[in-house]
């Protein structure tokens, strides 16, 4: 008999690496992947995985009970969600780092899923120093970041270019599809600039950009296709920077900390960053949720619960983008 779930529309999403892509570098437990939290030793030394990847959580929570969300990249949408608990590792810079501890149902068993609180990157050694069955008072959230870098050079009305940090409520920027637009609300996050949080720097001329372009690795950009070659639906595509990552003319700079900014309209906006079609915040349930606390609580002063209907594109999957096509759309990059 077929499983039939009622549909499961997701409250807020949060992004989680496998329990798998953790595994005991050096400790009791050698060579082991993260197991249950009562069968944890503290003093083992865990790493991720190189290859590990985030995966979107969407939950659909509803007084207390957290379920997966429809269009979740892990889990089936209706199961369980259980917060199996909080752990406390030391990573090489000496500092304090919390994890929380997800497991869903799956058909060979439960699967053990992981929230870092803070960035994590592979090769750092991560020692466990804490580990506790309760997960305390938490919010399924994280700190995807969708923004610009400091210095990103912004389109105004007149044609003129501001760096992001500069632009204030009320600056009429250019829109791809509605003209002049004022800036409606800026927000600012400052993260360490490690795993799926370092920038993406997209060299000059690389994608007709004036200069580099740095974005956040979830920040999308939008591409108009040509000939019969495309590779989604409409012409219009919106990727990902971290789709368009060839570790040459586009990559990942890791290090340090990064300043990025978020701008927001009263619709989802094409703007030109650099010169270059990208996309302005889009504001909805997920995105919200994904932002810090002090954001996310200026957008709900300043629009309530509005929901922008998304720009005219459609995203294009990591499965889409291969290789070739990525040399294709780059216009001969200047490498690094």
């Amino acid at each position: 008999m077929s499983r039939h779930t009622p549909p499961q529309r997701a409250s807020y999403m949060c992004h989680v690496f496998s329990g798998d892509d953790l595994r005991v570098t050096s400790g009791a437990n050698l060579g082991d992947v993260l197991e249950a939290v009562d069968e944890l030793c503290e003093g083992d030394t865990y790493e991720l995985a190189e290859e590990a990847q985030v995966a979107k959580l969407a939950i659909a929570s509803e007084s207390g009970v957290h379920l997966v969300g429809d269009g979740s990249e892990v889990g089936r949408a209706g199961d369980a969600v259980r917060l199996a608990g909080r752990l406390t590792v030391m990573g090489g810079d000496g500092g304090g780092i919390e994890l929380l501890v997800i497991e869903l149902p799956g058909t060979a068993g439960l699967t053990r899923h992981v929230l870092p609180l803070q960035p994590i990157e592979p090769r750092v050694g991560y020692a466990l120093i804490g580990v506790s069955e309760d997960p305390g008072e938490v919010h399924l959230s994280d700190l995807t970041s969708f923004a610009f870098a400091r210095g990103t050079a912004i389109t105004l009305s007149s044609g003129a270019q501001r760096p992001v940090e500069d632009l204030r409520v009320g600056d009429r920027v250019l829109t791809r599809d509605h003209g002049a637009q004022p800036v409606r609300w800026t927000g600012q996050q400052t993260v360490r600039a490690v795993g799926a949080y370092a920038p993406v720097v997209i060299t000059k001329d690389t994608l007709g950009n004036a200069s580099d372009l740095i974005l956040s690795q979830h920040q999308r950009l939008f591409v108009y296709q040509r000939g019969a070659d495309r590779v989604t639906e409409t012409a219009e595509m919106l990727v990902k920077a971290s789709l368009l990552v060839d570790d040459d003319s586009v990559y990942i700079r890791k290090g340090g900390f990064v300043d990025y900014f978020t701008l927001v309209f009263d619709q989802h906006e094409v703007i030109y960053a650099e010169c270059i079609p990208v996309e302005s915040l889009e504001l909805s349930p997920n995105t919200r949720q994904s932002l810090p606390g002090e954001m996310a609580e200026g957008l709900m002063a300043e629009f309530g619960d509005v929901a922008h209907a998304p720009a005219f594109g459609t995203e294009v999957g990591p499965d889409r983008l291969d290789p070739e096509y990525r040399r294709k759309l780059f216009k001969g990059g200047g490498g690094r």
